[in-house]
Protein backbone atom coordinates (compact mmCIF):
# COMPACT_ATOMS: atom_id res chain seq x y z
CA UNK A 1 0.00 0.00 0.00
CA UNK A 2 1.54 3.47 -0.95
CA UNK A 3 0.14 4.94 2.89
CA UNK A 4 -1.69 3.03 5.66
CA UNK A 5 -3.08 3.83 8.89
CA UNK A 6 -1.55 2.62 11.89
CA UNK A 7 -2.44 2.71 15.92
CA UNK A 8 -2.20 5.28 17.64
CA UNK A 9 -4.03 7.45 15.29
CA UNK A 10 -1.19 8.25 12.64
CA UNK A 11 0.01 7.63 8.88
CA UNK A 12 2.63 5.76 6.69
CA UNK A 13 3.62 7.15 3.49
CA UNK A 14 5.43 4.37 1.50
CA UNK A 15 6.59 6.72 -1.11
CA UNK A 16 7.85 5.74 -4.70
CA UNK A 17 11.49 7.16 -4.66
CA UNK A 18 11.56 4.28 -2.01
CA UNK A 19 11.54 6.72 1.36
CA UNK A 20 9.25 5.93 4.55
CA UNK A 21 7.36 8.71 6.47
CA UNK A 22 5.31 8.54 9.16
CA UNK A 23 3.77 11.25 11.32
CA UNK A 24 1.29 11.04 14.17
CA UNK A 25 -2.09 12.79 14.49
CA UNK A 26 -3.51 11.37 17.75
CA UNK A 27 -2.45 14.44 19.58
CA UNK A 28 -5.16 16.80 17.16
CA UNK A 29 -7.89 17.54 19.93
CA UNK A 30 -10.79 16.32 17.54
CA UNK A 31 -9.94 12.83 17.08
CA UNK A 32 -13.07 12.23 14.57
CA UNK A 33 -11.69 15.01 12.08
CA UNK A 34 -8.12 13.98 12.64
CA UNK A 35 -9.38 10.36 11.79
CA UNK A 36 -11.10 11.82 8.53
CA UNK A 37 -7.77 14.07 7.39
CA UNK A 38 -5.61 10.67 8.03
CA UNK A 39 -7.85 8.94 6.07
CA UNK A 40 -7.83 11.88 3.59
CA UNK A 41 -3.99 11.98 3.03
CA UNK A 42 -4.06 8.11 2.48
CA UNK A 43 -6.38 8.69 -0.06
CA UNK A 44 -4.26 11.60 -1.60
CA UNK A 45 -0.75 9.00 -1.98
CA UNK A 46 0.70 8.57 -5.13
CA UNK A 47 -0.62 6.98 -7.80
CA UNK A 48 -4.29 7.89 -6.17
CA UNK A 49 -2.95 11.21 -5.47
CA UNK A 50 -0.58 14.39 -5.66
CA UNK A 51 1.44 12.77 -2.61
CA UNK A 52 4.54 11.42 -4.05
CA UNK A 53 7.77 12.56 -2.10
CA UNK A 54 8.72 13.23 1.67
CA UNK A 55 8.63 16.96 1.06
CA UNK A 56 5.13 16.87 0.01
CA UNK A 57 4.29 14.00 2.52
CA UNK A 58 5.30 16.99 4.73
CA UNK A 59 3.56 19.30 3.62
CA UNK A 60 0.41 17.78 3.62
CA UNK A 61 0.79 16.60 7.00
CA UNK A 62 1.12 20.13 8.58
CA UNK A 63 -1.29 21.58 6.22
CA UNK A 64 -3.91 18.98 8.10
CA UNK A 65 -2.68 19.26 11.39
CA UNK A 66 -3.27 23.18 11.06
CA UNK A 67 -7.11 22.41 10.09
CA UNK A 68 -7.67 20.22 12.21
CA UNK A 69 -6.66 22.81 14.92
CA UNK A 70 -7.92 26.14 13.33
CA UNK A 71 -10.80 24.68 12.93
CA UNK A 72 -11.78 23.11 16.44
CA UNK A 73 -10.59 26.48 17.83
CA UNK A 74 -13.59 27.89 15.91
CA UNK A 75 -15.66 25.56 17.68
CA UNK A 76 -16.45 22.95 14.93
CA UNK A 77 -17.17 19.59 15.91
CA UNK A 78 -17.47 16.35 14.16
CA UNK A 79 -14.94 14.55 11.19
CA UNK A 80 -15.32 16.17 8.04
CA UNK A 81 -19.03 14.93 6.64
CA UNK A 82 -19.94 18.02 9.25
CA UNK A 83 -18.28 20.58 7.66
CA UNK A 84 -20.14 23.67 6.20
CA UNK A 85 -19.80 25.46 2.78
CA UNK A 86 -19.40 28.76 4.60
CA UNK A 87 -17.02 27.42 7.61
CA UNK A 88 -14.77 25.91 4.82
CA UNK A 89 -14.69 28.70 2.98
CA UNK A 90 -14.13 31.05 6.23
CA UNK A 91 -11.32 28.81 6.90
CA UNK A 92 -9.56 29.32 3.27
CA UNK A 93 -9.78 32.91 3.74
CA UNK A 94 -7.16 32.39 6.58
CA UNK A 95 -4.79 30.03 3.98
CA UNK A 96 -2.44 31.05 1.12
CA UNK A 97 -3.10 29.65 -2.23
CA UNK A 98 -0.92 26.42 -1.32
CA UNK A 99 -2.29 25.52 1.87
CA UNK A 100 -6.36 26.12 -0.30
CA UNK A 101 -4.64 23.42 -2.57
CA UNK A 102 -3.59 21.14 -0.60
CA UNK A 103 -6.90 21.53 1.44
CA UNK A 104 -8.69 20.86 -1.81
CA UNK A 105 -6.51 17.86 -2.89
CA UNK A 106 -7.07 16.13 0.67
CA UNK A 107 -11.20 16.29 0.68
CA UNK A 108 -11.13 15.59 -3.12
CA UNK A 109 -9.58 12.39 -2.24
CA UNK A 110 -11.41 12.00 0.70
CA UNK A 111 -14.53 12.23 -1.26
CA UNK A 112 -13.07 9.55 -4.09
CA UNK A 113 -12.43 6.92 -1.68
CA UNK A 114 -16.26 7.18 -0.64
CA UNK A 115 -16.42 9.93 2.44
CA UNK A 116 -19.42 12.03 2.72
CA UNK A 117 -19.08 15.39 2.20
CA UNK A 118 -21.75 18.01 2.27
CA UNK A 119 -22.65 18.72 -1.47
CA UNK A 120 -22.19 22.39 -1.52
CA UNK A 121 -18.46 21.69 -0.47
CA UNK A 122 -18.46 19.66 -3.43
CA UNK A 123 -19.88 22.47 -5.68
CA UNK A 124 -16.81 24.27 -4.27
CA UNK A 125 -14.17 21.86 -4.80
CA UNK A 126 -15.13 21.89 -8.27
CA UNK A 127 -15.00 25.55 -8.80
CA UNK A 128 -12.44 28.38 -8.47
CA UNK A 129 -9.97 28.31 -6.13
CA UNK A 130 -10.60 31.82 -3.63
CA UNK A 131 -7.04 32.58 -3.13
CA UNK A 132 -4.75 33.76 -5.68
CA UNK A 133 -1.07 32.53 -6.16
CA UNK A 134 1.75 35.18 -5.54
CA UNK A 135 3.79 35.84 -8.13
CA UNK A 136 7.39 34.38 -7.21
CA UNK A 137 10.19 36.60 -7.47
CA UNK A 138 13.01 35.50 -9.59
CA UNK A 139 16.57 34.64 -7.52
CA UNK A 140 18.94 37.28 -7.10
CA UNK A 141 22.47 37.02 -8.56
CA UNK A 142 24.72 37.29 -5.88
CA UNK A 143 27.76 39.93 -6.57
CA UNK A 144 31.00 39.42 -8.52
CA UNK A 145 32.79 40.11 -5.11
CA UNK A 146 30.21 36.90 -3.49
CA UNK A 147 30.51 34.62 -5.99
CA UNK A 148 34.04 35.42 -6.09
CA UNK A 149 35.05 34.62 -2.39
CA UNK A 150 32.71 31.67 -2.23
CA UNK A 151 34.47 29.77 -4.96
CA UNK A 152 37.86 30.76 -3.48
CA UNK A 153 36.78 29.33 0.16
CA UNK A 154 35.39 25.88 -2.30
CA UNK A 155 38.87 26.33 -3.94
CA UNK A 156 40.89 26.30 -0.22
CA UNK A 157 38.57 24.15 1.42
CA UNK A 158 38.80 20.99 -1.35
CA UNK A 159 42.80 21.60 -2.04
CA UNK A 160 43.32 21.47 1.45
CA UNK A 161 41.52 18.23 2.21
CA UNK A 162 42.79 16.67 -0.96
CA UNK A 163 46.48 17.41 -0.02
CA UNK A 164 46.07 15.82 3.59
CA UNK A 165 44.12 13.38 1.98
CA UNK A 166 46.78 12.32 -0.33
CA UNK A 167 49.56 12.23 2.13
CA UNK A 168 47.62 9.65 4.37
CA UNK A 169 46.95 7.46 1.16
CA UNK A 170 50.69 7.35 0.76
CA UNK A 171 51.36 6.80 4.29
CA UNK A 172 48.83 4.12 4.25
CA UNK A 173 51.22 2.52 1.80
CA UNK A 174 54.06 2.56 3.41
CA UNK A 175 52.72 1.42 6.61
CA UNK A 176 51.89 -2.11 7.84
CA UNK A 177 50.22 -4.30 10.46
CA UNK A 178 50.28 -2.15 13.74
CA UNK A 179 49.98 -5.45 14.99
CA UNK A 180 53.62 -6.78 13.88
CA UNK A 181 54.98 -2.80 13.59
CA UNK A 182 53.54 -1.02 16.18
CA UNK A 183 51.21 1.84 16.33
CA UNK A 184 52.91 4.05 14.29
CA UNK A 185 51.27 6.88 12.29
CA UNK A 186 51.92 5.17 9.06
CA UNK A 187 50.58 1.68 10.33
CA UNK A 188 47.32 3.59 11.62
CA UNK A 189 46.78 4.63 8.36
CA UNK A 190 46.89 0.81 6.92
CA UNK A 191 44.91 -0.07 9.45
CA UNK A 192 42.14 2.64 8.63
CA UNK A 193 42.69 2.65 4.94
CA UNK A 194 41.74 -1.65 5.52
CA UNK A 195 38.97 -0.95 8.33
CA UNK A 196 37.23 2.00 7.01
CA UNK A 197 35.87 4.89 9.14
CA UNK A 198 35.53 2.64 12.25
CA UNK A 199 35.58 3.99 16.00
CA UNK A 200 38.42 4.42 17.91
CA UNK A 201 37.58 1.89 20.15
CA UNK A 202 37.53 -0.69 16.94
CA UNK A 203 40.81 0.86 15.84
CA UNK A 204 42.11 -0.08 19.47
CA UNK A 205 40.75 -2.94 19.31
CA UNK A 206 42.86 -4.25 16.42
CA UNK A 207 46.20 -3.17 18.05
CA UNK A 208 48.57 -5.53 19.85
CA UNK A 209 48.27 -5.64 23.59
CA UNK A 210 50.24 -3.69 26.02
CA UNK A 211 50.75 -0.93 23.36
CA UNK A 212 49.74 2.74 24.12
CA UNK A 213 46.48 4.13 23.20
CA UNK A 214 47.13 6.00 20.14
CA UNK A 215 46.15 9.85 20.48
CA UNK A 216 42.16 10.35 20.03
CA UNK A 217 42.62 14.28 18.47
CA UNK A 218 45.18 12.43 15.75
CA UNK A 219 43.27 9.38 15.38
CA UNK A 220 40.89 11.49 14.24
CA UNK A 221 42.70 13.88 11.88
CA UNK A 222 43.50 10.56 10.01
CA UNK A 223 40.31 9.04 9.81
CA UNK A 224 38.80 12.83 8.09
CA UNK A 225 42.11 12.69 5.64
CA UNK A 226 41.50 9.31 4.59
CA UNK A 227 37.76 9.57 4.48
CA UNK A 228 35.77 12.49 3.52
CA UNK A 229 33.86 14.09 6.21
CA UNK A 230 29.93 16.34 5.24
CA UNK A 231 32.03 19.63 5.10
CA UNK A 232 34.47 18.00 2.23
CA UNK A 233 31.50 16.86 0.18
CA UNK A 234 29.71 20.06 0.90
CA UNK A 235 32.33 21.99 -0.64
CA UNK A 236 33.01 19.58 -3.82
CA UNK A 237 29.05 19.77 -4.41
CA UNK A 238 28.88 23.11 -4.02
CA UNK A 239 32.00 24.46 -6.65
CA UNK A 240 30.88 21.66 -9.12
CA UNK A 241 27.32 23.26 -8.93
CA UNK A 242 29.02 26.60 -9.52
CA UNK A 243 30.83 25.47 -12.35
CA UNK A 244 27.70 23.52 -14.07
CA UNK A 245 24.55 25.33 -12.99
CA UNK A 246 22.71 22.27 -12.66
CA UNK A 247 19.39 22.22 -10.29
CA UNK A 248 20.07 21.73 -6.82
CA UNK A 249 18.55 18.47 -6.63
CA UNK A 250 19.63 17.12 -9.61
CA UNK A 251 23.35 17.81 -8.29
CA UNK A 252 22.28 16.16 -4.80
CA UNK A 253 20.97 13.00 -6.21
CA UNK A 254 23.83 12.55 -9.07
CA UNK A 255 24.79 8.93 -9.15
CA UNK A 256 28.03 7.31 -10.35
CA UNK A 257 26.36 5.53 -13.16
CA UNK A 258 25.10 8.90 -14.34
CA UNK A 259 28.87 10.04 -15.24
CA UNK A 260 29.54 9.47 -18.95
CA UNK A 261 32.96 9.61 -19.64
CA UNK A 262 33.37 11.01 -23.26
CA UNK A 263 37.44 11.51 -23.24
CA UNK A 264 40.20 12.22 -21.12
CA UNK A 265 38.94 15.49 -20.18
CA UNK A 266 35.41 15.47 -20.64
CA UNK A 267 32.30 14.06 -19.32
CA UNK A 268 28.60 13.77 -19.73
CA UNK A 269 26.01 14.42 -16.83
CA UNK A 270 22.14 13.03 -17.02
CA UNK A 271 20.33 14.01 -14.20
CA UNK A 272 16.61 14.91 -13.62
CA UNK A 273 15.29 18.36 -13.45
CA UNK A 274 12.03 18.10 -11.07
CA UNK A 275 9.64 20.33 -13.15
CA UNK A 276 10.94 18.86 -16.64
CA UNK A 277 12.04 15.39 -16.38
CA UNK A 278 15.48 13.98 -17.54
CA UNK A 279 18.24 16.26 -19.02
CA UNK A 280 21.93 16.00 -19.94
CA UNK A 281 24.78 18.14 -19.94
CA UNK A 282 28.29 18.10 -21.13
CA UNK A 283 30.02 19.35 -18.38
CA UNK A 284 32.82 22.30 -18.73
CA UNK A 285 36.31 21.39 -18.33
CA UNK A 286 36.36 23.10 -14.74
CA UNK A 287 33.77 20.95 -13.47
CA UNK A 288 35.46 18.07 -15.27
CA UNK A 289 38.52 18.61 -13.25
CA UNK A 290 36.92 19.07 -9.78
CA UNK A 291 34.26 15.53 -10.22
CA UNK A 292 37.65 13.93 -11.17
CA UNK A 293 39.18 15.02 -7.73
CA UNK A 294 36.16 14.01 -6.04
CA UNK A 295 36.35 10.54 -7.30
CA UNK A 296 39.88 10.35 -6.01
CA UNK A 297 39.14 11.69 -2.71
CA UNK A 298 36.22 9.72 -2.23
CA UNK A 299 37.63 6.33 -3.11
CA UNK A 300 38.68 4.51 -0.44
CA UNK A 301 35.52 5.28 1.43
CA UNK A 302 33.58 3.97 -1.85
CA UNK A 303 35.27 0.65 -0.91
CA UNK A 304 33.81 0.77 2.33
CA UNK A 305 30.47 2.38 1.17
CA UNK A 306 28.28 -0.91 -0.08
CA UNK A 307 25.30 0.13 -2.12
CA UNK A 308 25.80 3.78 -0.86
CA UNK A 309 28.86 4.00 -2.91
CA UNK A 310 26.73 4.16 -6.17
CA UNK A 311 26.21 7.96 -4.87
CA UNK A 312 28.12 10.66 -5.97
CA UNK A 313 28.18 12.76 -2.86
CA UNK A 314 28.77 10.56 0.33
CA UNK A 315 31.27 11.06 3.48
CA UNK A 316 32.26 9.68 6.67
CA UNK A 317 29.89 11.49 9.95
CA UNK A 318 32.08 10.71 13.39
CA UNK A 319 30.83 8.98 16.13
CA UNK A 320 28.55 10.83 18.59
CA UNK A 321 25.91 10.48 21.04
CA UNK A 322 23.22 10.25 18.35
CA UNK A 323 24.72 8.33 16.08
CA UNK A 324 27.55 6.13 17.66
CA UNK A 325 30.40 4.35 15.11
CA UNK A 326 31.50 6.34 12.30
CA UNK A 327 29.23 5.13 9.28
CA UNK A 328 28.84 6.02 5.52
CA UNK A 329 26.15 8.88 4.35
CA UNK A 330 25.03 10.45 0.80
CA UNK A 331 25.39 14.16 1.43
CA UNK A 332 21.50 14.71 0.32
CA UNK A 333 20.08 18.78 0.47
CA UNK A 334 22.44 20.05 3.00
CA UNK A 335 20.63 21.93 5.61
CA UNK A 336 20.28 25.37 6.00
CA UNK A 337 22.50 25.40 9.52
CA UNK A 338 24.60 22.88 7.73
CA UNK A 339 25.52 25.52 4.99
CA UNK A 340 25.65 28.43 7.37
CA UNK A 341 28.27 26.36 9.83
CA UNK A 342 30.42 25.49 6.67
CA UNK A 343 30.45 29.03 5.37
CA UNK A 344 31.19 30.38 8.95
CA UNK A 345 34.17 28.29 9.04
CA UNK A 346 35.27 28.90 5.57
CA UNK A 347 34.93 32.40 6.38
CA UNK A 348 32.64 33.33 3.73
CA UNK A 349 31.30 37.12 4.09
CA UNK A 350 28.78 38.52 2.01
CA UNK A 351 28.96 41.96 0.67
CA UNK A 352 27.22 43.46 3.60
CA UNK A 353 30.23 41.25 5.87
CA UNK A 354 27.79 39.02 7.47
CA UNK A 355 28.44 35.34 7.00
CA UNK A 356 27.15 34.32 3.19
CA UNK A 357 24.42 31.80 3.87
CA UNK A 358 24.15 30.67 0.61
CA UNK A 359 21.39 29.74 -1.32
CA UNK A 360 21.98 26.87 -3.87
CA UNK A 361 19.10 28.10 -6.42
CA UNK A 362 20.95 31.29 -6.06
CA UNK A 363 23.77 29.64 -7.32
CA UNK A 364 22.40 28.27 -10.50
CA UNK A 365 20.62 31.65 -11.09
CA UNK A 366 24.24 33.82 -10.70
CA UNK A 367 25.83 30.92 -13.14
CA UNK A 368 23.12 31.57 -15.27
CA UNK A 369 23.73 35.52 -15.11
CA UNK A 370 27.80 35.22 -15.27
CA UNK A 371 27.05 32.78 -18.17
CA UNK A 372 24.93 35.58 -20.15
CA UNK A 373 27.28 38.33 -19.30
CA UNK A 374 30.25 36.98 -20.79
CA UNK A 375 30.23 37.83 -24.37
CA UNK A 376 29.01 41.66 -23.88
CA UNK A 377 31.33 44.18 -23.11
CA UNK A 378 28.75 46.36 -20.98
CA UNK A 379 29.13 48.99 -23.70
CA UNK A 380 26.30 50.28 -26.16
CA UNK A 381 28.47 51.85 -28.79
CA UNK A 382 31.70 50.92 -30.20
CA UNK A 383 33.52 54.54 -29.73
CA UNK A 384 33.00 55.45 -26.03
CA UNK A 385 33.12 58.99 -26.99
CA UNK A 386 30.37 58.65 -28.68
CA UNK A 387 26.71 58.69 -27.95
CA UNK A 388 24.15 55.72 -29.53
CA UNK A 389 22.17 58.14 -31.60
CA UNK A 390 25.58 59.78 -33.28
CA UNK A 391 26.58 56.01 -34.14
CA UNK A 392 22.94 55.40 -35.84
CA UNK A 393 23.37 58.78 -37.56
CA UNK A 394 26.86 58.27 -38.45
CA UNK A 395 27.48 54.59 -38.77
CA UNK A 396 24.87 52.30 -39.50
CA UNK A 397 22.32 54.11 -41.41
CA UNK A 398 24.73 56.28 -44.12
CA UNK A 399 25.73 53.80 -46.84
CA UNK A 400 27.65 54.87 -50.53
CA UNK A 401 25.73 52.86 -53.08
CA UNK A 402 27.86 50.21 -53.42
CA UNK A 403 27.26 49.26 -50.24
CA UNK A 404 23.60 49.45 -50.40
CA UNK A 405 23.82 46.81 -53.36
CA UNK A 406 25.86 44.63 -51.66
CA UNK A 407 23.61 45.13 -48.61
CA UNK A 408 19.93 44.17 -50.89
CA UNK A 409 22.74 41.41 -52.65
CA UNK A 410 22.84 39.77 -49.15
CA UNK A 411 19.04 40.07 -48.06
CA UNK A 412 18.11 38.62 -51.64
CA UNK A 413 20.42 35.81 -51.32
CA UNK A 414 19.28 35.17 -47.80
CA UNK A 415 15.55 35.17 -49.01
CA UNK A 416 16.18 33.01 -51.38
CA UNK A 417 17.94 30.12 -49.48
CA UNK A 418 14.92 30.86 -46.91
CA UNK A 419 12.59 29.75 -50.25
CA UNK A 420 15.00 26.66 -51.34
CA UNK A 421 14.94 25.29 -47.95
CA UNK A 422 11.16 25.41 -47.85
CA UNK A 423 10.66 23.70 -50.78
CA UNK A 424 10.00 19.97 -50.82
CA UNK A 425 12.04 17.56 -51.84
CA UNK A 426 12.57 15.70 -55.48
CA UNK A 427 11.76 12.22 -54.92
CA UNK A 428 11.19 9.90 -57.68
CA UNK A 429 10.94 6.17 -58.34
CA UNK A 430 11.29 6.40 -62.45
CA UNK A 431 14.32 5.56 -64.30
CA UNK A 432 13.37 7.37 -67.50
CA UNK A 433 14.74 10.74 -68.10
CA UNK A 434 12.34 11.83 -70.07
CA UNK A 435 9.13 10.94 -67.55
CA UNK A 436 11.57 12.66 -65.23
CA UNK A 437 11.42 16.27 -67.07
CA UNK A 438 7.97 15.88 -67.57
CA UNK A 439 6.89 15.02 -64.00
CA UNK A 440 9.60 18.05 -62.87
CA UNK A 441 9.64 20.37 -65.40
CA UNK A 442 10.52 23.45 -62.99
CA UNK A 443 14.25 21.50 -61.84
CA UNK A 444 14.98 21.56 -65.62
CA UNK A 445 13.85 25.01 -66.37
CA UNK A 446 15.82 26.14 -63.05
CA UNK A 447 18.66 24.42 -63.66
CA UNK A 448 18.97 24.88 -67.08
CA UNK A 449 19.70 21.05 -67.95
CA UNK A 450 18.88 19.44 -71.47
CA UNK A 451 17.73 16.04 -72.08
CA UNK A 452 21.57 14.59 -72.19
CA UNK A 453 21.91 16.22 -68.93
CA UNK A 454 18.72 14.63 -67.65
CA UNK A 455 19.84 11.17 -68.63
CA UNK A 456 23.18 11.34 -67.00
CA UNK A 457 21.11 12.77 -63.81
CA UNK A 458 19.13 9.78 -63.80
CA UNK A 459 21.43 7.28 -64.91
CA UNK A 460 23.91 7.74 -62.14
CA UNK A 461 26.34 9.43 -63.56
CA UNK A 462 26.22 12.62 -61.41
CA UNK A 463 25.59 11.13 -57.78
CA UNK A 464 27.04 12.39 -55.04
CA UNK A 465 26.17 10.31 -51.86
CA UNK A 466 22.71 10.35 -50.87
CA UNK A 467 21.49 12.01 -54.01
CA UNK A 468 21.74 12.43 -57.62
CA UNK A 469 23.21 16.16 -58.45
CA UNK A 470 21.47 18.26 -61.18
CA UNK A 471 24.62 20.66 -61.15
CA UNK A 472 27.77 19.71 -58.81
CA UNK A 473 29.47 23.02 -60.22
CA UNK A 474 26.75 25.13 -59.38
CA UNK A 475 26.19 24.26 -56.09
CA UNK A 476 24.40 27.23 -53.71
CA UNK A 477 27.22 26.48 -50.82
CA UNK A 478 30.59 28.06 -53.21
CA UNK A 479 31.07 29.95 -55.98
CA UNK A 480 30.18 28.97 -59.66
CA UNK A 481 32.10 27.21 -61.38
CA UNK A 482 34.17 24.96 -58.64
CA UNK A 483 32.83 21.61 -56.84
CA UNK A 484 30.39 21.41 -54.16
CA UNK A 485 32.26 20.90 -50.88
CA UNK A 486 29.09 20.49 -48.79
CA UNK A 487 29.00 17.67 -45.88
CA UNK A 488 26.92 14.50 -47.39
CA UNK A 489 24.08 15.53 -45.19
CA UNK A 490 23.76 18.94 -47.38
CA UNK A 491 22.39 17.46 -49.91
CA UNK A 492 18.89 17.13 -47.85
CA UNK A 493 18.27 20.52 -48.28
CA UNK A 494 19.56 21.22 -51.71
CA UNK A 495 17.33 22.28 -54.60
CA UNK A 496 19.58 20.44 -56.81
CA UNK A 497 19.30 17.17 -55.21
CA UNK A 498 17.25 14.31 -56.72
CA UNK A 499 16.54 11.17 -54.40
CA UNK A 500 15.91 7.76 -56.51
CA UNK A 501 15.89 4.40 -55.00
CA UNK A 502 19.35 3.41 -55.46
CA UNK A 503 20.02 6.02 -52.75
CA UNK A 504 18.34 4.01 -50.45
CA UNK A 505 20.91 2.22 -48.65
CA UNK A 506 22.98 6.05 -48.14
CA UNK A 507 20.05 6.93 -47.08
CA UNK A 508 19.57 4.60 -44.42
CA UNK A 509 23.57 4.74 -43.89
CA UNK A 510 23.11 8.91 -43.11
CA UNK A 511 19.75 7.85 -40.42
CA UNK A 512 21.95 5.87 -38.62
CA UNK A 513 24.65 8.47 -38.33
CA UNK A 514 22.21 11.07 -37.35
CA UNK A 515 21.08 8.32 -34.64
CA UNK A 516 24.46 7.62 -32.88
CA UNK A 517 25.23 11.63 -33.20
CA UNK A 518 21.87 12.12 -30.96
CA UNK A 519 22.97 10.05 -28.04
CA UNK A 520 26.20 11.70 -27.85
CA UNK A 521 25.33 14.94 -27.76
CA UNK A 522 22.42 17.49 -25.99
CA UNK A 523 19.26 17.79 -27.95
CA UNK A 524 20.01 21.34 -28.00
CA UNK A 525 23.32 20.47 -30.11
CA UNK A 526 21.95 18.32 -32.34
CA UNK A 527 19.01 20.14 -33.31
CA UNK A 528 21.38 22.95 -34.30
CA UNK A 529 24.05 20.87 -35.85
CA UNK A 530 21.61 18.11 -37.76
CA UNK A 531 18.32 18.74 -36.78
CA UNK A 532 16.82 20.82 -40.46
CA UNK A 533 18.40 17.52 -41.82
CA UNK A 534 17.35 14.67 -39.71
CA UNK A 535 13.71 16.27 -40.12
CA UNK A 536 13.98 16.28 -43.49
CA UNK A 537 14.96 12.89 -43.68
CA UNK A 538 12.32 11.46 -41.54
CA UNK A 539 9.52 13.09 -42.45
CA UNK A 540 10.08 14.33 -46.52
CA UNK A 541 12.18 11.83 -48.27
CA UNK A 542 12.18 8.50 -46.39
CA UNK A 543 8.10 7.96 -46.38
CA UNK A 544 8.00 8.90 -50.41
CA UNK A 545 9.80 5.49 -50.38
CA UNK A 546 7.92 2.17 -50.29
CA UNK A 547 8.38 0.57 -46.91
CA UNK A 548 9.71 -2.93 -48.54
CA UNK A 549 12.42 -0.88 -50.48
CA UNK A 550 13.33 1.01 -47.04
CA UNK A 551 13.57 -2.64 -45.96
CA UNK A 552 16.09 -3.77 -48.43
CA UNK A 553 18.16 -1.19 -48.32
CA UNK A 554 18.17 -1.47 -44.46
CA UNK A 555 20.11 -4.80 -45.17
CA UNK A 556 22.55 -3.22 -46.75
CA UNK A 557 24.44 -0.47 -44.67
CA UNK A 558 28.16 -2.02 -44.44
CA UNK A 559 30.06 0.68 -46.35
CA UNK A 560 31.42 3.89 -44.67
CA UNK A 561 30.17 7.36 -44.31
CA UNK A 562 32.65 10.22 -46.54
CA UNK A 563 33.27 12.11 -42.86
CA UNK A 564 35.73 14.15 -41.78
CA UNK A 565 38.55 12.70 -39.05
CA UNK A 566 36.50 14.54 -36.55
CA UNK A 567 32.96 13.88 -37.45
CA UNK A 568 33.89 10.07 -37.05
CA UNK A 569 32.49 8.17 -33.79
CA UNK A 570 35.92 7.72 -31.26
Amino acid sequence: MPAELVEPLGVVFSLPDGALYQRRLDDLPDSVLAGDLARALVAATHPHGPIRTRSVAVSYVQTARRMARELNAAGVCGGVGALSPATLVEHWLTCDFHQERRIRGLLSAYASAGGALHPGIGAHLAGRRINAIKPSQPYRPYSDGEWRRLAAACTESTGASYAAHCQAREAAERGGDPAVHGAAYDNLAWLLARLGPVPDETVVAALPAGSDRPDRAGLAALRRALFPDADTALAYNVAFAMRTGIVPDGVDALRLGDITRTGPGSALAAYRKGRTGAEALNLPADAVRVLDHWLDHSAELRDHAGELGRSLWIYSRPEGRDHPGARVFALGSPRAEQRRAWARSAGVVGDDGEVLVFHRGRLRATYQHRRDRASWTGRTTIDPNHSAQVEGDHYLSSHTPAQLDAIEGVIEQAQSDIRRRAEPPVVTSATDAAEFAAKFPRLVEDAGLDAEDLAALMGGEQDVFVAACASPLHSPYAPGGTLCPARPWVCLLCPLATFTPRHLPNLVRLKEYFSRQATQMTLAQFMAVFGPYATRLDDDILPRFPAAAIDEASRDTSGPLPLRLEEMAP
